[in-house]
């Protein structure tokens, strides 16, 4: 295969980006629309397929060794919990909301991997802190109290902390294991914590009509393991600061998708937070001359 121009590989990967961001309306409309989805099922009709289109499609040669094993197992877990936590938020917040407040995960990374890797956390992450805090407080309501804050943002910023731990968890288990296997057991996981926590819900639900297909397969195919393939292909042709850049764009995009398909239309407050807390992913994305180049944020599937 010819090797892509940077311009074709950072028009892919903020495509990529762009599906990423859609995911956040998609979720909304299957969890709370006319044919309303449970969020575990919805989950594990996603991963399940996923779970099978990667192992075709990845095609790992051998059974896994005990490290990929125990990797898939804590990352899936990690994933498990973002996922679950910002499928139950949308329920209660905004698509617009959840793609600002999960996109914090980044600047609970640098502290993650000092805790685990005993890594360094760059000036710039405590710098970020600031509009990324600033951005929660007015995207999440401007000085109302914890207890009045909307639940689904508090969910969200939950699932923030467990896309953290996936991120390092992959940083980590990649360097020791084969990515295909640790992508594939991820999914197998999440897929069956999702199976075990379904007889759990309210009132366990899956829509089985041409909308909700579509809308599952969009997750499970498209906005999961294609896009993880487009990422993992594409990036390496561009500079991970230019990257780390088009990824900022993820919370926008999921902003942009629900004004323009079910009219959400963000408040002047929730435009500043989210303003903020885009300036404090470009703060803590964009890596220093003394770096090592690579994936700074999200090395996964959204």
């Amino acid at each position: 295969m010819n090797k892509p121009s940077r311009i074709i590989a950072e028009t892919l990967l903020l495509f990529t980006t762009a599906v990423w961001g859609s995911t956040f309306l998609i979720i909304k409309l299957l969890v709370t629309g006319v044919q309303v989805n449970s969020p575990f099922a919805l989950l594990f009709a996603r991963f399940a397929l996923a779970t099978v289109i990667a192992f075709i499609a990845f095609q790992p040669k051998r059974f896994p060794d005990r490290t990929e094993l125990f990797g898939g197992l804590v990352i899936g877990v990690a994933a498990f919990g973002g996922y679950g936590l910002q499928t139950l938020g949308l329920q209660y917040t905004t698509p617009a909301k959840s793609g600002f407040i999960t996109s914090l995960f980044i600047l609970f990374v640098p502290f993650l991997s000092k805790i685990w890797e005993r890594a360094k956390i760059p000036v710039r992450i405590y710098i970020a802190l600031i509009p990324a805090a600033f951005g929660l407080w007015a995207i999440s309501g401007a000085g109302k109290a914890i207890a009045d804050i909307n639940t689904g943002d508090k969910l969200t910023f939950f699932s923030a902390l467990c896309f953290a731990f996936q991120v390092v968890g992959i940083q980590i288990y990649t360097r020791r294991g084969d990515w295909k296997w640790l992508t594939v057991l991820q999914f197998a996981i999440v897929t069956a914590a999702s199976a075990i926590s379904m007889p759990f819900e309210n009132d366990c639900r899956l829509v089985w009509d041409i909308p909700n297909l579509v809308g599952i397969a969009y997750l499970g195919i498209f906005a999961t393991v294609i896009a993880l393939g487009m990422q993992m292909f594409v990036q390496r042709f561009t500079t991970s600061s230019r990257a780390s850049l088009i990824y900022v764009s993820e919370p926008i995009f999921a902003a942009l998708f629900a004004w323009l398909f079910i009219h959400d239309i963000m408040t002047v407050w929730e435009i500043i937070g989210g303003t903020a807390i885009v300036m404090s992913m470009v703060i803590g994305r964009f890596p220093s001359k003394a770096e090592k180049p690579g994936c700074h944020g999200f090395c996964g599937a959204r």
